[in-house]
């Protein structure tokens, strides 16, 4: 059961990814388009949230944590969305996913005592050559890199994981049975401060692109709504699974997806180099949840 939760979880959270670049490349002229789109996507969560139950009652430890989370996600949801509004889609997601999969696991081998086997050691090699294999810094055009682009990228990769230590030490707490009293909180938290940020940002001048009454914020909501269970989810399975299994897998999952989503969607097509880079990552994937 908990694989294919997992599975649900990568293929949604890949769905994400898709939108949140076409929003990013497509949409969004600047940071106050940028906040308001992950301030709608945090209230779609929201709402998920309220018809999940047990959301009401919350200890003083889940709620400075709650807080902790909604700040390091923020983080991590902007860097990748401003890195897939200047650079490619597969390259954004993977080196920012990168932090979900690495800081976590290291967390793990250190504080939780989960190291990890033959196998495992062997799917984090073969997904740092997919990795090596990945890198064309001699791109041009739209998907270009840039040192922007490595700046947010790094961002992402740093909050991303962050987010995922959040996880690992609410769930190995005393107040794991809190999961959804302290996702609830998160997103309201979240959605409070995209919405400031948005409008500092305005007040500054800059001229807004995306409105919340556009036929856009369905998309957006409902992809909140999908994000809301995939933190739910993963929230879930960090606390029940060993952390050197489940963020390797779930990270490298969405990094396969995402990369192949933007080569059948948003035509970022790669090279032989890159095609070998991603049949790695698939090995190196299923070596780690074995």
């Amino acid at each position: 059961m908990n694989y294919v939760l997992l599975l649900l979880s990568v293929l949604a959270e890949t769905i994400k990814n898709a939108y949140t670049n076409h929003f990013s490349k497509r949409i969004a002229k600047n940071n106050a388009d940028t906040y308001l789109f992950n301030a709608v996507l945090s209230f779609g969560a929201v709402i998920f949230f309220m018809f999940t139950g047990n959301v009401y009652t919350l200890s003083a430890f889940s709620l400075v944590m709650a807080l902790v989370f909604a700040v390091v996600t923020i983080f991590a949801q902007v860097f990748l969305s401003l890195a897939m509004g200047c650079g490619p889609m597969s390259f954004s997601v993977l080196f920012t996913y990168l932090g979900s999969m690495i800081i976590p696991t290291i967390y793990s081998m250190l504080f939780l005592d989960q190291m990890p086997g033959v196998t495992q050691w062997i799917g984090f090699g073969l997904m740092l050559v997919s990795i090596t294999l990945s890198v064309d810094l001699k791109k041009k055009g739209e998907n270009a890199m840039s040192v922007k682009w490595l700046l947010l990228t790094f961002g992402g990769f740093v909050m991303w994981g962050l987010v995922g230590v959040c996880q690992q030490i609410h769930q190995n707490s005393q107040y794991k049975g809190e999961i959804n009293a302290f996702l609830f909180y998160s997103f309201i938290m979240m959605t409070v401060l995209l919405w400031l940020f948005f409008l500092v940002c305005k007040k500054r001048g800059a001229e807004q692109n995306y409105f919340v009454k556009s036929k856009a914020s369905v998309v957006i909501v409902l992809s909140g709504i999908g994000n809301g269970a995939i933190n739910l989810i993963n929230l879930y399975l960090a606390g029940v699974m060993p952390g050197i299994i489940f963020f390797p897998i779930v990270s490298g999952g969405v990094i396969i997806l995402s990369g192949l989503a933007a080569i059948i969607v948003f035509k970022e097509w790669l090279d032989k180099k890159q095609v070998v880079a991603v049949v790695a990552g698939v090995l190196s994937v299923i070596l780690l949840g074995i």
